[in-house]
């Protein structure tokens, strides 16, 4: 029994060793970022669907006022809703009047369509109210969407495991002429700061770059990669399998022994 012990203590301290060499071999999987081009110009010719059905182009929604722009997808699982409707509860509470400025939200997935929008629009009518901006959610190809998305800096990846895009939260805000004036990164924002971006590019002011806060939209661990929680788990399952067998091993010496007696 005594040696079986000490072969028992050998195997965990091997499987302890294997997770840990899994851990670190795993490899770290790419971070789609909102990268900042502040007073960058946006493709205002970019062509457009708008939850109408109507074929427009972006810049029909640039005129006299600031801008802001959310890219995302409109069936999104995760954090799109959750943005959507931290961005609505802040530009309520900075109690502009809509036309003010105006809330244009892109999306990023080329197979969605006027309808959906149309009814995402709907979901989000009771946070609208007299101060929630002039919404607008809009369509696009995915050529027309890569073209906006390298503008922006807004980077992304589809994930077909998942059938989810990995992206970054946050919006932002542009000038009546279309450039970038400023970003705002997360799903909760303080009124006072929105309300001043608003400000600064309505006159077509823009802003300093802001602190760098990466919240993924998926199931992601930006840390360890998207395949780390299931290669840990195989090598769990692998770990569990030899340590039953051991086990039922000792057992079976266990009754020999107590057979011999």
């Amino acid at each position: 029994m005594k040696r079986a012990t000490l072969l028992l203590l050998a195997v965990l301290a091997q499987m302890a060793g294997m997770q840990a060499h899994a851990a670190q071999a795993m490899p770290v999987a790419p971070q789609p970022e909102f990268v900042q081009h502040l007073d960058a110009r946006l493709p205002l010719d970019m062509e457009v669907v708008d939850d109408k059905g109507m074929h427009r182009r972006l810049g029909d929604f640039f005129d006299r006022q600031p801008v802001v722009v959310m890219p995302g997808y409109f069936h999104c699982p995760n954090l799109c809703s959750t943005l959507m409707e931290g961005v609505l509860q802040s530009f309520a509470d900075v109690r502009l009047k809509n036309n003010q400025f105006r809330l244009i939200a892109i999306s990023i997935d080329p197979r969605e369509t006027a309808e959906l929008a149309a009814r995402k629009k709907w979901s989000y009518a009771p946070m609208l109210g007299a101060h929630g901006g002039d919404l607008h959610l809009l369509t696009s190809t995915q050529k027309e969407i890569a073209r906006f998305a390298q503008a922006a800096g807004f980077q992304y990846v589809y994930d077909p495991s998942l059938q989810q895009y990995v992206h970054s939260a946050g919006f932002l805000i542009a000038t009546p002429d279309g450039r970038i004036s400023r970003y705002f990164m997360g799903v909760r924002f303080d009124p006072a700061l929105v309300r001043q971006a608003l400000s600064a590019a309505e006159g077509g002011g823009i802003g300093t770059p802001i602190e760098r806060l990466l919240l993924l939209c998926a199931h992601f661990d930006p840390r360890n990669g998207r395949n780390s929680a299931a290669s840990l788990f195989a090598v769990r399952a692998i770990c569990l399998t030899v340590l039953g067998a051991l086990a039922l091993w000792i057992w079976r010496q266990w009754g020999r022994g107590e057979q011999a007696k």
